[in-house]
């Protein structure tokens, strides 16, 4: 209290550091998804994408609540409270992308998994003859039935 005072009769006002902190850390989380690119590990990148805009967040607060609390300490009140509305849109963005990217679509839980047999098909050859997964199993001109059959998709024509 006694700083409060002291600091207010001598006209010095501190910058809110926990402000720009906090809107730096929360910009940090989006960008953070980038380090697979990099090669960081990817394991760690989901809690750290979703855990550096909640730390901005708390930190942002921690400002606004200085900046409206002690006004005559600490200064920017508009910029605190757009600061503010910024850093919680960020952290939406963030969790909204979070869920997004570990939703797994129907189509992909229908789709064969390993160790299953995959659903019989036909396509073209190099030589432009259709082929089905089922003749290629089953073995050909009295030849012996492979155990498995590799199949290379690419795209492009060779």
């Amino acid at each position: 209290m006694l700083d409060c005072i002291a600091m207010t009769d001598t006209g010095q006002r501190r910058g809110n550091y926990a402000l720009w902190v906090g809107l730096l850390v929360t910009v940090l989380g989006p960008l953070s998804n980038g380090l697979i690119f990099l090669g960081f590990p990817a394991a760690a990148i989901p809690s750290i994408s979703l855990l550096l805009p909640i730390i901005g967040v708390c930190l942002v607060l921690i400002g606004l609540l200085r900046a409206f609390r002690q006004p005559a300490v600490y200064k920017g009140k508009i910029a605190a409270s757009l600061v503010t509305v910024v850093s919680v849109l960020l952290l939406a963005g963030s969790i909204a992308l979070f869920w997004v990217s570990r939703h797994i679509p129907a189509e992909v839980l229908a789709a064969p998994h390993v160790g299953q047999q995959a659903p019989d098909f036909t396509l073209p050859d190099s030589s432009g003859h259709p082929v089905s997964l089922m003749q290629l199993l089953s073995g050909s001109n009295g030849s012996p039935a492979p155990k498995a059959v590799l199949l290379v998709f690419y795209r492009g024509y060779w």
